[in-house]
């Protein structure tokens, strides 16, 4: 049963689910609660879940599996495109969200230090190329080795990133985000286990 599930659930129903369900729950938010600051900072908040939980999921998709072979981390495996581009999409919204916070309500980007600015920023800019290149059309137009490279580079800079913002918060006594922070080091420690397989399988067939 999981399994039908799984196959009916898969592709680009992934990204309709997903991206369909966050539209709905920011939308509900603004109706129920009205264009406010509090509304609009909800959102924020929630858009940062759900992409967080998308990244984290596609981000250790191989991995996962490798690690532990099922239904679900084939499953996972299996739709790691989607599940990318349904965080590139819903967290591209976090980012509308935050600037309709700024425009409207409170300068958020004000306070902000350089660095902050920098390194969230160049986060958008994997963003927007992992997004780009997760088309066939678009991926054509590099190579394969380039293509890794990116997805990699850009993996990693913004899982750096989360894991910073998440982590500082907990740190700072926002227990709310202790879920969160959870997974992000899930995935550090899913990643370093499955690299480390790999380099001992790799030791055994030379």
């Amino acid at each position: 049963m999981s399994d039908q599930v799984g196959k009916s659930i898969s592709n680009w129903s992934v990204v309709y689910a997903t991206v369909g369900a966050s539209i709905l729950c920011f939308a509900f938010v603004f109706i129920a609660f009205g264009f406010d600051e509090e509304s609009t900072r909800m959102n924020i908040r929630w858009s940062a879940r759900f992409s967080i939980i998308c990244f984290c999921l596609a981000f250790s998709a191989s991995s996962l599996k490798l690690l532990a072979p099922n239904w679900l981390t084939n499953w996972i495996a299996r739709n790691r495109k989607y599940l990318g581009v349904s965080f590139a999409l819903i967290h591209i919204l976090h980012l509308l969200f935050l600037v309709v916070l700024h425009q409207n309500f409170y300068q958020i980007f004000v306070p902000a230090s350089i660095v902050e600015l920098a390194l969230g920023g160049l986060a958008y800019v994997f963003l927007i190329l992992m997004l780009l290149t997760s088309f066939d059309q678009v991926a054509k137009l590099i190579s394969k080795r380039n293509w890794d490279r990116l997805h990699m580079l850009g993996g990693y800079w913004i899982l750096i990133v989360f894991s910073n913002s998440i982590l500082g918060r907990v740190a700072a006594g926002k227990l709310e985000y202790l879920p969160l922070a959870l997974g992000v080091l899930a995935v550090w420690g899913i990643r370093f286990f499955s690299w480390k397989k790999r380099r001992a399988f790799a030791k055994t067939t030379k």
